[in-house]
C-alpha cells in the first residue's frame, strides 16, 4: 500500500505525491484498539494501510456496527468538514492495523494546494450516504433471511475473492459481528446460517465462508447485485 493508491489523492500528479509524505505519520495498533470514540473531539484523518476496522455506535451497553473499513479507506474525514468536531461514530480495530495519520491543519494545507482533493472528498462522502441508504433499506424492509444474505454478499464484495471457482470471504465472521451489523440476535443468525448451510447457500471451510452468489442473490430478491453498489466505502 502506497500513498498513490489512496482515492483521496488519486488526481494529484504522481511526481508531487512525495511532497505529502512528511505530513503523514505511520501508526500501528493492536487488535481491539479504539482508534476513534464517538463524541470525542477529532482533528485527525486516518488512511488504512493494512488491517480491518469496524465503524460502530454504542447505546445502553449495546453495539451496532455500521460498516467495516479496510486497506485504502479513509476515516475521520467527516468531522473535519463539518462545524461540529465531535466524532460521529467509534472506530475499533478488529485485526492488527497500520494507518497513516494526517492532522486537520495539514489536510487543509493540502486542499489549498490541490483543490481537486476536495472534489474527491465530496465523492467519497456521497458514496457513504448511498451506502447508508442501502443499509437502511434492507435493515428496515427485509426479513432475517434476506438481511443475512445481503450481509454475506456485502462481505464477499468487500473482503472476498474467487479462488478455483469458489467465492470465499477472507475473514472469520463470528455470530456477534453478524448480529451487531444487522441488529438481530445471535440465535437468529445461528439458525439462518444453519438453514443456508443445509440449502447449500454457504459452506464453512477453515472458519471462512464459501458462498453461492447466485443463490444468495435469489434470497435477497430486489437488491443490488454488483460489487460497485455494495462497497462499504
Amino acid at each position: 500500500m502506497t500513498i498513490k493508491d489512496l482515492e483521496l489523492f488519486s488526481e494529484i500528479p504522481e511526481s508531487e505525491l512525495n511532497e505529502l509524505l512528511p505530513s503523514l505519520t505511520v501508526r500501528n495498533f493492536k487488535k481491539n484498539h479504539l482508534l476513534l470514540f464517538e463524541n470525542d473531539i477529532n482533528d485527525r484523518i486516518y488512511f488504512i494501510r493494512s488491517g480491518l476496522l469496524k465503524v460502530c455506535r454504542y447505546y445502553d451497553g449495546k453495539e451496532i456496527i455500521l460498516s467495516l473499513a479496510s486497506k485504502g479507506e479513509i476515516l475521520g474525514e467527516m468531522e473535519i468538514f463539518t462545524r461540529i468536531p465531535e466524532q460521529i461514530s467509534s472506530v475499533e480495530a478488529i485485526t492488527n492495523i497500520s494507518v497513516w495519520q494526517l492532522s486537520k491543519k495539514d489536510f487543509e494545507n493540502i486542499i489549498d494546494k490541490y483543490p481537486i482533493v476536495m472534489k474527491r472528498a465530496y465523492t467519497i462522502l456521497s458514496d457513504r450516504i448511498r451506502t447508508l441508504n442501502r443499509l437502511i433499506r434492507y435493515l428496515s424492509f427485509c426479513d432475517v433471511r434476506a438481511k443475512v444474505a445481503n450481509l454475506l454478499l456485502d462481505f464477499y464484495y468487500n473482503i472476498g475473492e474467487e479462488n478455483d471457482g469458489h467465492h470465499q470471504i477472507n475473514f472469520h465472521i463470528n455470530q456477534s459481528l453478524f448480529a451487531n451489523m444487522l441488529g438481530i440476535t445471535r440465535e437468529s443468525v445461528s439458525k439462518t446460517i444453519s438453514d443456508f448451510q443445509n440449502e447449500g447457500l454457504v459452506e464453512l471451510q477453515h472458519q471462512r465462508f464459501i458462498v453461492d452468489l447466485k443463490g444468495l442473490k435469489a434470497v435477497c430478491r430486489d437488491t443490488e447485485d454488483t460489487r460497485e453498489l455494495r462497497l462499504w466505502y
